[in-house]
């Protein structure tokens, strides 16, 4: 069940949405653009490949299908958690980069196409929220909410590949912003579900 704290951080999350759409994304968007390429660039463009839900799901699943059969049913579950989480985050943000249909940067960098054309299917449309920014940010949180003593290894790597988006040019910063909250909705929610209702998988 969604409590106050959820309802606040989703209101936050659409101010700070607004205001980057209308005063900020495109001078970020540019300024990262033109930014001779250099390491900072280079680190970031590596990371940017831990975005891919394949990374998770694949594992995931492996580990689930050699936990349930060798009887481990506790990190079974836990595996479990792992793969449905990125199976929702990587449905649930096409349901929303869909309808929104936004222009990703480089349109607006190259053809100064600028906001959204609404109910799009075409990848150069699809830039809300970000896909690779949900899948890393969901997984970060689910596997910090596992294993709590390496928070601090899991959230900074999932806010660096998130941020790599940007710096990439392939997402704004307010695309990554609203994924990262959904991302971590859906950690927070099949953790609640899974591990607080103590249902079976």
């Amino acid at each position: 069940m969604l409590q106050k704290k959820h309802y606040a951080l989703f209101a936050l999350s659409i101010v700070i949405v607004v205001l980057l759409y209308n005063f900020a994304d495109r001078q970020i968007a540019t300024y990262f653009y033109t930014m001779e390429h250099n390491s900072f660039k280079s680190f970031f463009h590596f990371m940017t490949r831990f975005g891919k839900s394949e990374w998770y799901l694949v594992p995931s699943i492996l580990l689930f299908w050699y936990f349930k059969k060798k009887g481990y049913l506790k990190y079974a579950k836990m595996a479990w958690y792992i793969f449905m989480t990125n199976v929702v985050a990587g449905v649930g943000v096409w349901l929303i980069k869909v309808p929104f249909g936004r222009a990703r940067p480089k349109l607006y960098l190259k053809d100064n196409l600028y906001g959204f054309e609404w109910f799009e299917i075409n990848h150069k449309l699809t830039s809300f929220p970000s896909g690779h920014t949900i899948t890393a940010i969901s997984t970060a949180v689910a596997m910090s909410l596992l294993f709590p003593k390496y928070r601090y290894f899991f959230i900074p790597f999932g806010v660096i590949v998130a941020f790599s988006r940007v710096v990439g040019s392939n997402h704004y910063l307010s695309d990554v912003v609203f994924a990262s909250f959904l991302g971590y909705m859906v950690a927070v929610m099949l953790y609640k579900y899974y591990f607080k209702n103590q249902e079976s998988i």
